[in-house]
């Protein structure tokens, strides 16, 4: 059965690939029949008969509703004949082109061939449909005709919609099991079943997107419920002819498909053909246009050129004539009143005193509304006059022609001047007026309550005529200054009365001051509001002006008028309010400086910082602004070129005067800033450094420190950086803190002192105060603003000047006086031991204000590097960040180097301070460990090596051991961990741990070395001093990692609880090798266990009042084969906790 079912899959398999072959062969059976047709069709004789034009639907013939009868064949040419014909086809497969190819190219219109290729494109289809239907001109087996098809593109489609809508249906119905509740059999259900699955395949094939059904699933749904092989090969036989039909039905599909893209193609490329014809006839037509234009184009340039040479010359001869006129009137002026004798009153009718019916001068000069063409005739009149002696001309005229010329010529220089007079009188009078600017349109400057600024402008443009309007400029500026700066050009008597008083309080003085700071800040807003205003009303009002005349008779004239006109007058209203020597903002800022520097003390020199501070600060912003209006504003609102296509920006761009002009103004702002600025940056940076100095020094004095004073004649500490150099002439002495002084202060007094939080955190708060004036002061160099290179310096000088300060004066001497306070040498009593634990722990001569000390001073060096230097903390503003934002290496490197050498400094006075806390502390334990331990014991050591009867240890057998530790121990330990408490508490963990570590290695020493020389150990002493080395090494481990030396201690300890018998084995392994390496020789050594051993009571007795070895001492020496080393003497470092360190890290 397995086997059966496989084939049958295979088979059903093979089904599938022949239907697709199926397929793919009726594809190219269509495709070939439709080649043949092209290869071996031949044009039949028309006989000259054209078809008529058919009908058409839409813009491209609609095939699917074309009349097939409607066309007849060509004459001679029977329909028998073509029906009955066979190879070659009589009719061409080509498009024929007949209605195209009889149009005329030139004439028709593109309409018209659209139209004639829609004929040609239905006589093809005709021809083409014709052809296919002939029972011999088709290659396939089964003839199709054009209706046929159409019908079954409409059924397929018909049948695929009804599909679709039923798809959800027809796929639940497959995947539901047929039911067999009425008692249906089971052929039936059989024929149910392959019912349900034929409609499935159908689904398949003509709705392929549909999803749910593919291929494998139908052949699985087919042979589902197959029991028996009959029944198989009946259910394969029936879906294989279904098959089979839906291939046939297939394959007419495609070749159908086939039929019906290759007419659409020819209708397109008939189509295709129109556009070409358009195309070629509109090529045709641009060579023609173009060659017309090249022929007939240089003909007009030239009668172009010619006309406006004859255009240039005419109106140079209407300027001439005018000008002739203009002359021989003033020529005739002239000579009536020096015929007359009455002298021509030419202000008083040109200012319109007299009337004008009885004013003897012309009306062009006597009439307001006749200024600018009187302006320009002056202007051409002087230039003639002024040109009379650069001619040779001059000096051919006879007395008499050269009397009449220099009349006329002072007649006209009198005329001039008052005309020039007139039109300024006439200029102030608008403007004093008043008014709001609003230069939005000329319109508006018409309207109530506006300044008229094209009446201005008009009068500016008549001025240009008069040497450049500079008369009209200088009387601007005064106007601007009077008017708009009351506060700076004030009389001088009412300048000095305010300032003439120098005999007020200090109260009086201080609110004075305050006010001056607060009108100075207003008057750098008013400059700057009123720059803004004016550099809008000067770029519109002294600009070039706009056209004259009316119509296509208007011209412009930029003759009398630059681009660079409008920077000019900006520059000198600039320098006036500026630089002006007696009333400028520049003399108002030293009139401020001199008022403080009249009190002289510290205090006025704080708010003098101050000062300085707001000044640049607010000059910094100012000049800034002045910048960006005098690029922005300084352009007319409503200008435009001549020809009026391009836009203001565009055409200044394109003049090079003005380019020159604005980088000329801003230049001059660059100055004019570095001259307010540098002028005070000296005396600031020496005030800066002066008053740091000052205020550092003054926190220490109210703490009742006292500073050493430099002696006279000592040079100051100059700082190796040499930041300051060229910059500021004052260097800080170094007035450090009077080590008697804080030494009679005691620990307390230096804590409430010098060490109080607040005191060592005021100087750098006035350090950081100084940074941030520095840097406001100074900049930072972007974009032009500031010098990088002088900002770094003082900075760097700052920083150093500080660093020189918190160390050398302040930190570095109170470290000294620290170490200096703590007496190593202990008290000559020995303690009263054991301490009481409720009282405070005893100090070990190390008072815990001392690391207290320790810790503010830490904190005081973590909180001046955190506070200046600041590194890597964006936004901080501090000594790091603004040197790296200068850009200056060799700054940065020379601060990181007094950083450095502040640091060193610091950390080696810092340990030598500890240090001595450490001796201190060692000798101490000393003190407790042998001076109280043994005075407790009442068992007093005399010194003498072979007493035995001396040493806390040496405990007969059979006493108590009620005490867990010796008094002495206890009491240490108790002293120890209260003082590493404090010791925690100031010192840094790596610290922390290296000073205990090396404490621990001091009590080992102390102890071993008291042992080895001067005590002996009993076997019950032994049980008292393993718990005395236990308490220690657990005091030892509250710190530090190196404490092997006590675990070499404790197995040592082991010789003095073994018995004599056992000893072997605890010194040399249970093998009795001494050479094995193994026991406490292979530990610590021969030597050491050796000498360790010879402190047991019994090692020694006494005969006849002489010490010797005892009889098991000698016996295990010989049985080792070992000298002993107590024999002579020994050197008690060898054993010390250091050696054994160096001994460990040798083997390792």
């Amino acid at each position: 059965e397995v086997c059966i079912e496989a084939n049958n899959a295979k088979s059903g398999a093979d089904h599938s690939e022949s239907f697709q072959h199926h397929n793919l062969q009726e594809t190219n059976d269509a495709m070939s029949l439709r080649s043949s047709f092209r290869r071996d069709g031949s044009t039949p004789n028309t006989g000259g008969q054209t078809a008529a034009p058919l009908t058409t639907s839409g813009s491209l013939y609609d095939l699917d509703v074309f009349d097939e009868e409607s066309m007849v064949p060509p004459d001679g040419v029977p329909a028998t004949e073509i029906q009955e014909a066979s190879a070659p086809v009589a009719f061409s497969t080509e498009p024929r082109l007949d209605n195209l190819r009889a149009l005329d190219k030139s004439k028709t219109s593109f309409k018209d061939m659209l139209r004639a290729a829609d004929a040609d494109s239905a006589e093809h289809a005709a021809r083409m449909r014709k052809l296919s239907e002939a029972p011999n001109g088709s290659k396939t087996s089964q003839p199709s005709s054009w209706r046929e098809r159409i019908d079954r593109k409409k059924k397929w489609d018909a049948k695929s919609e009804a599909l679709k809508k039923e798809a959800l249906s027809i796929i639940h119905s497959l995947n539901t099991p047929v039911s067999t509740e009425k008692g249906e059999t089971h052929f039936e259900v059989a024929k149910e079943r392959l019912g349900r699955w034929q409609k499935a395949l159908e689904l398949y094939v003509h709705c392929p997107e549909e999803s749910g059904v593919d291929l494998l699933k139908l052949l699985e749904k087919l042979i589902e419920g197959c029991t028996e092989e009959e029944e198989l090969l009946e259910v394969l036989s029936q879906a294989s002819q279904t098959c089979t039909n839906l291939v046939e039905q297939t394959s007419l599909a495609v070749r159908d498909a086939t039929e019906s893209m290759a007419e659409a193609e020819d209708a397109y490329h008939i189509r295709l053909e129109a556009h070409t014809m358009l195309a070629n006839r509109a090529a045709e037509q641009s060579e023609v246009i173009e060659e017309q234009f090249r022929t007939n184009g240089r003909a007009a340039l030239k009668i172009g050129q010619q006309l406006e040479m004859a255009e240039v010359k005419k109106r140079q001869c209407d300027t001439a004539a005018l000008l002739i006129r203009q002359w021989w009137m003033m020529e005739n002026l002239a000579e009536q009143e020096e015929l007359s004798g009455e002298v021509l009153q030419v202000d008083e009718e040109l200012r319109g005193v007299i009337p004008s019916s009885s004013c003897r001068m012309d009306p062009l000069f006597t009439q307001p509304e006749n200024s600018l063409e009187a302006a320009r005739a002056l202007k051409a009149l002087r230039t003639v006059v002024k040109s009379r002696g650069n001619s040779a001309s001059g000096a051919l005229l006879d007395p008499v022609s050269r009397h009449r010329f220099d009349v006329t010529s002072r007649l006209i220089q009198r005329t001039s001047a008052a005309l020039e007079s007139r039109l300024i009188n006439s200029f102030s009078e608008i403007y004093v007026s008043g008014g709001t600017y609003d230069f939005s349109s000329p319109e508006a400057a018409s309207r109530p309550g506006r300044l008229n600024w094209v009446e201005l402008r008009n009068l500016a443009v008549a001025l240009s005529n008069f040497d450049g309007g500079r008369g009209l400029h200088k009387r601007y500026v005064q106007m601007v200054v009077t008017s708009r700066f009351p506060e700076l050009f004030q009389s001088e008597s009412n300048k000095n009365g305010g300032s003439s008083d120098e005999d007020n309080s200090d109260e009086e003085f201080e609110l004075d001051m305050d006010a001056m700071r607060q009108k100075l800040s207003n008057l750098f807003h008013r400059v700057c509001e009123v720059c803004t205003a004016e550099f809008e009303f000067i770029a519109n009002v002294f600009s070039s002006p706009t056209a004259f005349g009316k119509g296509g008779d208007a011209f412009f004239d930029f003759s009398s008028f630059s681009e660079a006109l409008p920077f000019q007058v900006a520059r000198a209203l600039l320098q006036r309010v500026i630089s002006d020597p007696r009333n400028g903002l520049q003399a108002r800022i030293n009139d401020l400086l001199r008022s403080i520097d009249r009190r002289g003390d510290f205090d006025a020199g704080t708010k003098k910082l101050d000062t300085f501070v707001v000044i640049h600060e607010k000059a910094a912003g100012l000049f800034t602004m002045l910048k960006d209006s005098a690029q922005k504003m300084l352009t007319p609102t409503n200008k435009t070129d001549p020809d009026g296509d391009a836009s203001v920006e565009e055409y200044q761009l394109l003049n090079d005067e003005n380019k020159r002009a604005v980088a000329s103004l801003i230049q001059f702002l660059a100055t004019q800033e570095m001259a307010l600025s540098s002028s005070h940056r000296r005396g600031y940076l020496n005030l800066e450094l002066r008053l740091l100095h000052h205020e550092c020094c003054y926190c220490l004095d109210r703490t009742g420190a006292k500073l050493v004073m430099p002696q006279r004649g000592q040079k100051p500490h100059v700082p190796t950086t040499g930041v300051a150099s060229g910059i500021a002439t004052y260097v800080a002495p170094v007035m450090p803190l009077d080590k008697r002084e804080l030494k009679k202060m005691g620990f307390a007094g230096l804590l409430n002192g010098p060490l109080k939080q607040s005191v060592l955190r005021q100087p750098l708060m006035h350090a950081t105060d100084s940074l941030a004036r520095a840097r406001l002061m100074f900049g930072l160099g972007h974009g032009g603003v500031g010098d990088a290179d002088s900002t770094a310096r003082v900075i760097t000088g700052i920083f150093s000047q500080m660093c020189s300060f918190y160390g050398s004066s302040f930190i570095f001497p109170i470290i000294e006086v620290l170490g200096q306070l703590l007496d190593t040498n202990p008290p000559s009593s020995p303690p009263s031991l054991p301490f009481d634990e409720s009282s405070p722990a005893p100090d070990l001569g190390v008072d815990g204000s001392f690391w207290v000390s320790v810790e503010r001073i830490h904190s005081a060096a973590k909180a001046f590097d955190r506070e200046l230097w600041a590194e890597q903390r964006t936004g901080s503003e501090r000594v790091w960040e603004i040197l790296v934002a200068t850009g200056s290496h060799t700054s940065l490197i020379l601060a990181k180097d007094q950083r450095l050498s502040f640091f060193q400094e610091l950390e080696e006075r810092g340990e030598t301070a500890i240090l001595r806390a450490l001796d201190t502390l060692s000798t101490h334990i000393q003190w407790v460990l042998v001076a109280g331990g043994e005075m407790s014991t009442g068992n007093r050591i005399r010194g003498n090596f072979n007493d035995k009867s001396g040493g806390p240890y040496a405990v007969p057998a059979g006493s108590s051991l009620d005490n867990a530790n010796s008094p002495a121990v206890k009491s240490l330990t108790f002293c120890l961990r209260a003082q590493f408490v404090h010791i925690q508490a100031a010192l840094t963990p790596q610290s922390l741990s290296a000073f205990w570590t090396a404490l621990s290695m001091r009590l080992y020493d102390i102890l071993v070395a008291r042992l080895l020389q001067h005590y002996f150990v009993s076997m019950v002493g032994a049980v008292n001093l393993s718990r005395d080395v236990e308490a220690l090494r657990s005091v030892a481990m509250l710190a530090g990692t190196d404490h092997q030396h006590w675990d070499m201690l404790r197995e040592l300890l082991t010789l003095y609880m073994t018995p004599p018998n056992a000893l072997k084995t605890i010194l040399v392994g249970p093998e009795g090798d001494p050479n094995s390496g193994k026991g406490l020789f292979g530990q610590a050594g021969k030597d050491q266990a050796l000498i360790f051993m010879s402190r047991r009571v019994d090692y020694r007795v006494k005969v006849n009042n002489v010490l010797k070895k005892s009889t098991w001492a000698v016996e295990l020496l010989e049985d080792l084969g070992v000298p002993d080393p107590t024999d002579g003497n020994f050197n008690i470092a060898l054993y010390s906790a250091q050696s054994l360190r160096n001994r460990r890290l040798k083997l390792t």
